[in-house]
């Protein structure tokens, strides 16, 4: 590779890891030109995406900034995955296809400036998506407010009742 591509690399890495909401880091082995194209269109849906990365070329364009915490990942035959979106959904697309192969594994995760272990990244794949979470928010915000009414206007509903029965019994009375 000439010096002005690897250049040219370096600074496309650059603005990939500066733009990334979220990444994951793989290392893989033997996977096909069919299976690294399922994986790329399955990130794709995720707005994500999925680089071979050579690793001096990463560490590189990782050196000044927080990414550069991931450089003891950066050995061996290396992926990463970043996202420009979800990152709940990057982890959760990246955990599926790594459980339908056996060859590519997680080797760690990055967010909001903090490195992840597998397990960390497999836990962030947990998390529900972003609509269910601010359903479930927006529901249990409703529900103290709803109960507070009801407490409120029980006392009310009762004296319509009382005033409502008076008025039968006497409209009721006048009519014999």
């Amino acid at each position: 590779m000439k010096i002005r591509s690897k250049a040219d690399t370096v600074e496309a890495l650059r603005r990939t890891i500066g733009a990334q909401k979220g990444a994951v880091i793989a290392e893989f082995s033997g996977l096909t030109v069919a299976e690294i194209t399922s994986l790329r269109k399955k990130l794709r849906e995720v707005d994500a995406e999925f680089k071979v990365v050579k690793n001096t070329m990463i560490r590189l364009a990782a050196k000044d900034s927080d990414f550069g915490k991931l450089d003891e990942f950066f050995t061996g035959p290396t992926a990463l995955a970043v996202t420009h979106g979800d990152p709940v959904a990057l982890a959760r697309a990246m955990k599926e296809f790594v459980a339908g192969s056996k060859k590519i594994r997680l080797k760690a995760g990055f967010f909001e400036g903090r490195v992840l272990g597998i397990k960390d990244v497999e836990s962030l794949a947990e998390v529900p998506p972003r609509e269910v979470l601010l359903s479930r928010l927006a529901g249990g915000l409703k529900s103290p407010v709803s109960r507070l009414v009801q407490a409120l206007s029980g006392p009310q509903r009762k004296l319509v009742y009382a005033l409502d029965s008076i008025h039968e019994k006497h409209s009721g009375q006048k009519t014999a």
